[in-house]
């Protein structure tokens, strides 16, 4: 049997056709097609189009199928046979490529090719120093095109991009020039963008957002000009489907740098609409640049859109998602090295023992004891919670809504009245669904306490944090005090305020403006203004930057997930840091109550998180760990110490 495989430019398709037989007679055929996106449109005709699929690739598989399952003879008409040579020599090229961004990101480098970036770089607008790691990975993007930066939180990848971005900016090869750089990325990046380029060019850029509320006509208007000024095009991950069709042709219509800013946000795999709007710019822009500090912590699916963003036409990750999938079951498969292989020209990663900050104090937790209110109404609600977890009395939801119930108990009772949705929140743009605990059967006299609590007291943690600020303010110092809840973030906040403490508050209600202006105050040195700032991990852990003029964090309350407490760490603990900066942490926990179990738990968990993160290139943390908030082993944590305070006392 003889198939004929023939290219139709027009259409950017392979045609086979068969002699003297037809396709019926070849058993499964169709499955086989399916797999390369192929389908066999009739007895004589197979189409496979190619879009951004991997030429070689495809013609390696058609071989497999035609050849080695049903022995067929396969004649490649000129038109095929031209581009699998040119495809061929085209992965020749690659090849080469890939091993010298290798030998880059291994620093196994010419000195002569790295001076001469180093030069160009010294005679731009950017005036940022650079650390030597940043140098090299700012030299890596800049040669490759399109790398992603898997460096931890806090070692400077955003001053890394904007550097390797101005050196394609000036550089003469018309091949990797831009002229723009776009920013996909969460509404809490946006300032971060704006501030670190005005600290590495000296002057603010014209730049443009595209989020929720901006006027379309006004960026239709910028954004569709023939010679648009806007330098910095920032654009939240949640905006790009309603704008695709205005920012694609933006990245048509110029020479973008196109940056992923905490790319995580884009893992999802398949009918994921906002991962496939991103992924589908990819082709349009002149350079591509992901970063995250969390690769694959849940599986190496995860890199999957990562470096299918930055080789949309080259098959860099070499798997299909069901084997990553497998491969992350089993982290002893053979196949994991192979990938590390195929993925380690094009990332860099930099662990926190490699930025050399100057070591963090952290104080013993401040176990307060509770106020007499707020201690009845624990303890009561501690021991019906107990009791219907040992007897596994309550579903699987109310027992993680128990488990926030008693954190809000042993810290501000007040919150006890509100729904969990309306005070829990993960994600700024995710809150979590009502779990409330009508479940839970509590004494009227007590949900009479509670009812009445705010009118009766004040949390001892609230005076406590008003003690640990106005010991550092009157040292000169500013601080940031970390609440888990929302509601604790507005009654902290109002204390703070009656008892002389100006502050601003910074979580997920917060409007994008406030947000934004409310950090440049708080690191605007020549503005004597408010030195405290309350927030809330989940909304604004990640991408803000406070180090310059802040070095102490205050817990009042802790989650269970380590991941958000180390992300907020690093807010003021990272890259800028003077050798004579002390960054302290403070915690302040409720005597005899969950507060103490959070807090070991949390330690435990980054310990192991940490270990993880420092030995492995691409560490799975959620193959190794449990990192859901009130998991069943942080559940059967807190039972644990309530029996054993219980025998203590006895």
């Amino acid at each position: 049997m003889k198939i004929y495989i023939d290219y139709v430019a027009a259409e950017n398709k392979i045609r086979i056709t068969p002699q003297d037989f037809d396709f019926g007679k070849l058993r499964g055929v169709n499955s086989y097609i399916k797999l390369i996106g192929g389908k066999v449109i009739s007895p004589d005709l197979i189409e496979v189009p190619l879009n951004d699929a991997d030429i070689n690739e495809v013609y390696a598989k058609l071989n497999k199928i035609f050849l080695n399952e049903f022995s067929c003879e396969i004649v490649s008409e000129i038109s095929a046979q031209k581009i699998f040579t040119e495809a061929e020599q085209e992965a020749e090229n690659f090849a080469v490529f890939s091993k010298k961004a290798e030998d880059i990101r291994n620093n196994n480098i010419s000195s002569d090719e790295f001076l001469s970036f180093c030069d160009v770089l010294a005679d731009t607008e950017f005036k940022r120093s650079l650390k030597p790691y940043q140098l090299l990975a700012a030299y890596h993007v800049a040669f490759s095109q399109n790398a992603c930066n898997f460096s931890v939180p806090g070692s400077g990848k955003t001053s890394t991009v904007l550097a390797a971005y101005e050196y394609l900016r000036k550089c003469d090869n018309v091949d990797k020039k831009v002229e723009k750089i776009v920013v996909i990325g969460p509404l809490s990046s946006f300032i971060a963008w704006k501030l670190e380029y005005k600290a590495c060019f000296g002057y603010e850029p014209d730049s443009i957002e595209i989020r929720g509320g901006v006027n379309k006509t006004y960026l239709e208007r910028q954004l569709l000009s023939s010679s648009p000024k806007c330098e910095l095009l920032i654009i939240s991950y949640g905006s790009v489907a309603s704008n695709y069709e205005l920012i694609a042709y933006f990245l048509k219509h110029n020479r973008c740098m196109v940056v992923l800013d905490e790319a995580h946000r884009i893992k999802k795999v398949g009918e994921e609409a906002q991962s496939n709007y991103v992924l589908s710019l990819a082709s349009l822009a002149r350079s591509r640049v992901v970063l995250t500090g969390t690769p694959a912590a849940n599986s190496y699916v995860d890199l999957y859109n990562l470096y299918k963003f930055i080789w949309p036409h080259n098959n860099v990750i070499g798997y299909s998602v069901p084997q990553l999938a497998s491969m992350s079951r089993n982290v002893n498969d053979g196949r994991v090295e192979d990938l590390m292989d195929r993925i380690s020209p094009f990332f860099i990663r930099v662990k926190k023992s490699h930025l050399g900050l100057p070591e963090p104090v952290f104080h013993e937790p401040d176990i307060i004891e509770m106020s007499p209110v707020q201690s009845e109404i624990y303890e009561a609600i501690e021991k019906v919670v107990i009791n219907k977890w040992a007897s596994n009395g309550l579903p699987e939801n109310i027992r993680k809504a128990a488990a926030i119930r008693l954190r809000q108990a042993a810290s501000n009772p007040g919150l006890l009245l509100k729904s969990l949705e309306s005070d829990v929140v993960y994600d700024e743009d995710e809150p979590v669904g009502d779990r409330g605990i009508d479940d839970i059967e509590l004494d009227k006299n007590l949900i009479s306490k509670i009812i009445s609590y705010k009118s009766m007291e004040v949390p001892n943690k609230f005076k406590e944090a008003l003690n640990i600020a106005n010991s550092l303010l009157e040292k000169g110092e500013k601080a940031i005090i970390w609440c888990e809840f929302i509601g604790t973030c507005d009654d902290l906040s109002d204390y703070l305020k009656k008892n002389g403490i100006d502050n601003r508050i910074l979580y997920g209600k917060c409007p994008q403006e406030e947000r934004e202006a409310i950090i440049k105050e708080f690191l605007d040195e020549s503005i004597n203004s408010f030195k405290v700032i309350v927030a809330n991990p989940h909304a604004v852990g990640e991408s803000i930057s406070l180090h310059t003029t802040c070095h102490n964090a205050i817990y009042l309350e802790q989650g269970f997930n380590a991941g958000v407490y180390m992300q907020s760490k690093d807010r003021i603990h990272r890259v800028g840091l003077k050798e004579t900066d002390v960054v302290s942490y403070y915690f302040i926990q409720s005597k005899y109550s969950v507060d103490s179990v959070v807090y070991d738990r949390v330690m435990e968990k980054e310990r192991r998180m940490l270990e993880l993160i420092e030995s492995q290139e691409i560490p799975l943390l959620a193959a190794n760990l449990d990192f859901e908030e009130d998991s069943e082993a942080d559940i059967k944590a807190i039972i644990k110490d309530y029996y054993d305070r219980r025998n203590r006392r006895v």
